[in-house]
């Protein structure tokens, strides 16, 4: 990035455009009253007042969002309008305003605003980045910072597991079926609404043995508002207000059923994020869970709770296998264009025997049925249907050797394309290898030369050694394609291809590799007709 330079002789003395940054979240705890915005407002208007040399250029606010990362819209905003060259200079009340999180923040303010030319003053810490002993202390009060928002992160999951342990409810938005109550708090207390539907669900799956795709059939017939907009949700909300329709699922059903909040239980420490750097979340185990019961008024007796667990769990030994069939991954509804999905059913006889039964089902269809048209088909019949149109296929070929060498040549002109293509990409990939590694070279001169604190060093080698890694994986790839590419391109003989094709009809179980190079898509609708769109061609180049 190019420096911006700042206008200079008789411009010299215009006075600097200021940006006013304010930042307010809930991690400022008992402060919140000290550092609202109003109150951040008003320091930095008396410090742009008090020094002439300054001009308000306007004013960037973010309120409730966190200082340990910079994915805020008013921040966003600034940098945008300092790239466009519309500001000089950056106000805040003190560096925690800026930012908490140590290496980030180095980055701005030891990289990002010096390539810019801007200048940044922290008010009430003395840090001016235009002054040297503005900048004697800033390492040590972003690491002061980034403890700061460590420790408080660490406190505020301390107490939330505290009350989880009393059986307080701690989370935002409270089960479907209840509500919070407005006079104890953290408590739950019945939805007069969506309670009656929760007994519904477990009269209907335990007494009545519905299936849990029957019952959210059953409610979308009768027009129930599905859970996620009943509880205002703010992305369904906000989706719904795009024009996306919402409806009950399976899948919600299934988890009212397994559901201990039904029962009375409070259960916490579900999940929490990695850490107060990142909102990736981690999820506990069942066992690792603070489960605290008789904490609210229970909707489903226990009785008939643990009759509807013993019902899913005689489905569980059949979710949890991982079923795998060769045709997986190619076989596609011809009703909605969406990816079929693998269901695989089995059972004990009286006798002692399994019974299963595997069939393609539309994706959509298999979280509600009214979503789409499609019924499921059993997955012998599309196996047959591609063996059949296979071998039609197949029968067609007049091994002659000149509709041989035809169709070899051709096979041989796209070998070479994929061949010259590949070896582009290579070169490509290499360019970028040596782009990630030059970068890296600079990094650590400007570390040796302490233009970068170690942190930031740290941060980036390992950022920059991930991508290299993740480029050099790429290669390898592109090498083994070029490989490939270079053993179609063989002179491969007539008495060969026909040995690949004999060899193709012989096998009874011919392994998923084969069907995932003879095959495109395959389609079937409603009246169970199928459609196998075939890669027959590649056949005469299976030969290695």
């Amino acid at each position: 990035m190019l420096l911006r330079e700042r206008p200079c002789g008789s411009s010299c003395n215009k006075k600097l455009r200021v940006a006013k940054y304010i930042r307010l979240s809930r991690e400022d705890g008992d402060d919140r009253e000290s550092e609202s915005v109003e109150n951040q407002r008003h320091i930095l208007d008396r410090y742009i007042r008090e020094n002439e040399e300054f001009m308000e250029m306007g004013e960037y606010i973010d309120d409730g969002y966190s200082g340990t990362n910079f994915d805020r819209p008013g921040f966003n905003r600034m940098l945008k309008d300092i790239e466009a060259g519309k500001v000089d200079c950056i106000i805040t009340k003190d560096l925690s305003r800026f930012g908490r999180d140590h290496i980030d923040t180095g980055y701005y303010l030891e990289r990002f605003l010096p390539k810019n030319n801007i200048k940044y003053i922290a008010i009430n810490d003395n840090v001016d980045t235009s002054k040297s002993d503005g900048m004697q202390f800033l390492t040590f009060k972003l690491s002061f910072n980034d403890y700061y928002a460590q420790d408080i992160s660490t406190k505020i999951k301390s107490v939330k597991r505290e009350k989880q342990k009393n059986g307080e409810y701690q989370a935002g938005i409270p089960p479907y079926g209840y509500l919070k109550d407005q006079t104890k708090k953290n408590h739950l207390v019945l939805d007069p609404v969506a309670a009656p539907i929760i007994k519904e669900i477990f009269d209907l799956y335990v007494n009545k043995g519905m299936s849990t795709i029957k019952i959210a059939d059953l409610f979308n017939e009768r027009g129930l508002t599905p859970p996620g907009i009943h509880l205002q949700i703010p992305t369904f909300i906000k989706q719904q207000k795009q024009g996306k329709n919402f409806v009950w699922l399976r899948y919600q059903v299934g988890k009212i059923l397994k559901s201990e909040y039904y029962i009375g239980t409070v259960v916490g420490k579900k999940s929490e994020t990695i850490s107060h750097k990142l909102k990736n979340v981690r999820s506990f185990r069942i066992e690792d869970q603070i489960k605290v019961e008789n904490k609210h008024e229970a909707i489903i007796d226990r009785e008939i709770w643990e009759k509807a667990q013993e019902r899913l769990s005689g489905f569980k030994r059949v979710r949890d296998r991982k079923y795998d069939h060769p045709l997986k991954g190619l076989v596609f509804c011809a009703e909605c264009g969406n990816k079929a999905t693998l269901r695989c059913r089995e059972a004990t006889r009286k006798n002692g025997n399994i019974w299963r039964i595997t069939n393609f089902i539309c994706s959509k269809r298999n979280n509600y049925i009214g979503l789409c048209d499609c019924k499921q088909i059993n997955a012998k019949l599309i196996m047959n249907a591609v063996r059949t149109a296979i071998e039609k296929e197949i029968h067609k070929v007049n091994f002659s050797k000149s509709e041989i060498e035809t169709m070899y040549s051709e096979a041989e002109k796209r070998a070479r394309t994929k061949k010259s293509v590949v070896e582009c990409r290579i070169a490509e990939l290499n360019e970028n290898l040596h782009k990630k590694e030059k970068e890296l070279d600079i990094v650590y001169q400007d570390r040796i030369n302490n233009i970068v604190t170690a942190d930031y060093f740290q941060k980036y080698y390992e950022k920059t050694e991930k991508a290299v890694n993740s480029i050099k994986d790429e290669i390898k790839k592109e090498e083994a394609q070029l490989i490939s590419a270079k053993r179609e391109t063989k002179k491969t003989t007539y008495i060969e291809i026909e040995d690949v094709v004999t060899e193709f009809l012989k096998m009874e179980n011919p392994p998923k590799e084969v069907f995932i190079k003879l095959i495109d898509k395959i389609y079937f609708d409603k009246d169970k007709n199928i459609e196998v769109n075939l890669n027959f061609e590649q056949v005469l180049c299976m030969v290695s």
